[in-house]
């Protein structure tokens, strides 16, 4: 099985789920879940932290993510997201392998989904599940990371379709 997330570009996923020759795993079960709005944005639920994790010490860093980085809790509170605008599908493109670099360094792998001009990152750990350390360092990286890779405001980006 590959390390690297699967992408999705305008809704078609462009690496293949692995296909397993065991009965006893489904590939079905193993495929990443789409992002889609039941799971994105809602700061409605309260953050549920991993088995672990010190809630006192990671929630005043979760509150500054929420409140004034523009990440959003996911439907179920365990995990983050956060829509990225660019200009340039390259410049999109680009953020994605900046991501998936630090990903394979820290072991710690987020579901993306690429469009012309916006990326959405979902950060949760799976195992323990719910929030921790991981997840708030690694969407700081993605905050660092879009300054770097020219990101602008909603709307800003460019368009999926055909041009003027």
């Amino acid at each position: 099985m590959s390390s690297f997330p699967a992408f999705r570009l305008c809704g078609r996923l462009l690496q293949p789920a692995p296909v397993f020759s065991t009965s006893r795993i489904s590939p079905l079960t193993l495929r990443p879940r789409p992002l889609n709005q039941e799971r994105m944005a809602s700061n409605k639920v309260e953050p549920h932290f991993a088995k672990g994790e010190d809630a006192a010490q990671l929630g005043p860093d979760m509150q500054t993510l929420l409140q004034q980085q523009g990440w959003a809790l996911d439907a179920d509170g365990m995990g983050v997201t956060k829509t990225f605008y660019f200009k340039s599908y390259f410049k999109a493109v680009s953020f994605v392998n900046l991501i998936a670099s630090e990903s394979s360094v820290k072991k710690h792998h987020a579901t993306m989904t690429v469009r012309f001009g916006s990326v959405d990152v979902h950060w949760t750990t799976h195992h323990p599940r719910g929030l921790t350390q991981k997840d708030i360092t690694m969407a700081r990286h993605c905050d660092n990371g879009a300054g770097l890779m020219g990101a602008v405001e909603a709307g800003q980006g460019l368009k999926c379709g055909p041009g003027p």
